[in-house]
C-alpha cells in the first residue's frame, strides 16, 4: 500500500513539474511561443527582429476605476531604414475578473473583415497610426527627424474564454500626400488594396513547437509603455455576479 501510494506521488509530482515546464512563454529564436492556452508561435516572415520582450499595461474598464492590469508580450519586427516597414506581434493577457470586449474597428478604419492566417481567425480593419503617442514609435528609424504616420493593418483574435489577445500589426510609411483613407489622391486607386496584401502575407502563425527548452524571457525595455493603452490593446470589462458573458 505504501509502495502504491509512493508510486502515485511521484507520478503525480511528474505530470504537475511537466505541465510546468510546458507552459511557457517568451521567445524562441525569432518567434514568440506561447505553450500555455493559446498555444501558437507568432513570427513576422520577412523582417529581422528588433525587440521582443513582456511588460505591463493598465487600461480602463467598468466597475474598477484603477483600471485592469494587463501582461503584454511583444515582438516587433523591422528595418534599419526610415522607409521600413514595422511588424509587431503581441499576446495580452488580462487578471482574473477581467475580459476582453469584442473586437471593435477602429475611428476611420477601412475594409474591415475576417482575414485567416495560420488557421486562424482574425478580426481585421486598416487605418492610420499616427507617431505622437505611439508605443512603437522608438522603433522606427527616422522618427527623430520627421513625425511618423503609418498605414497599418491590424488583426485581433480572443481567445482562452476571452482572457487573451492575439494582436498582429503590420505597417508601412504613409505617403504624405495621403491624408484619409477614405478620400485617396489621384493615382493611389490600388494603394490600400495592394498594402492590405502585403500585410496578409507578413505574419507566419503556427503552432506552439513541441521542444521550447530554448524560451527566453525578456523585458520589452524600448517599447514605449506609457502608450500601451486601449488604443492598440483594445477594452476591457469585468465580470459581474452572473457569469461570464
Amino acid at each position: 500500500m505504501k509502495l502504491l501510494r509512493a508510486c502515485c506521488m511521484v507520478i503525480a509530482l511528474s505530470a504537475f513539474l511537466g505541465c510546468a515546464a510546458a507552459l511557457q512563454r517568451g521567445m524562441s529564436g525569432a518567434a514568440y511561443v506561447s505553450t500555455a492556452r493559446p498555444s501558437i508561435s507568432l513570427q513576422a516572415a520577412r523582417l529581422p527582429l528588433l525587440m521582443a520582450g513582456e511588460g505591463s499595461a493598465t487600461l480602463l474598464g467598468d466597475g474598477m476605476p484603477a483600471g485592469a492590469q494587463v501582461r503584454v508580450w511583444l515582438a516587433v519586427y523591422g528595418g534599419v531604414s526610415a522607409e521600413s516597414p514595422l511588424a509587431i506581434a503581441a499576446h495580452a493577457e488580462v487578471q482574473n475578473g477581467w475580459y476582453w470586449d469584442g473586437i471593435m474597428r477602429r475611428p476611420f478604419s477601412v475594409n474591415e473583415g475576417v482575414e485567416i492566417v495560420g488557421g486562424w481567425e482574425f478580426q481585421a480593419c486598416t487605418y492610420i497610426v499616427e507617431g505622437g503617442r505611439d508605443p512603437f514609435g522608438a522603433l522606427a528609424a527616422g522618427d527623430a527627424d520627421r513625425p511618423a504616420r503609418w498605414i497599418a493593418r491590424g488583426l485581433a483574435a480572443r481567445t482562452n474564454f476571452y482572457a487573451d489577445k492575439i494582436i498582429l500589426e503590420y505597417r508601412e510609411r504613409l505617403p504624405e500626400s495621403i491624408a484619409s483613407l477614405t478620400g485617396l489622391p489621384l493615382g493611389y486607386g490600388d494603394f490600400v488594396r495592394e498594402f492590405e496584401q502585403r500585410a496578409r502575407e507578413s505574419f507566419i502563425v503556427s503552432p506552439a513547437p513541441r521542444e521550447t527548452a530554448d524560451i527566453r524571457k525578456e523585458y520589452a525595455n524600448a517599447a514605449r509603455w506609457r502608450y500601451m493603452n486601449e488604443k492598440f490593446l483594445g477594452t476591457v470589462s469585468k465580470y459581474d455576479n452572473f457569469g461570464r458573458p
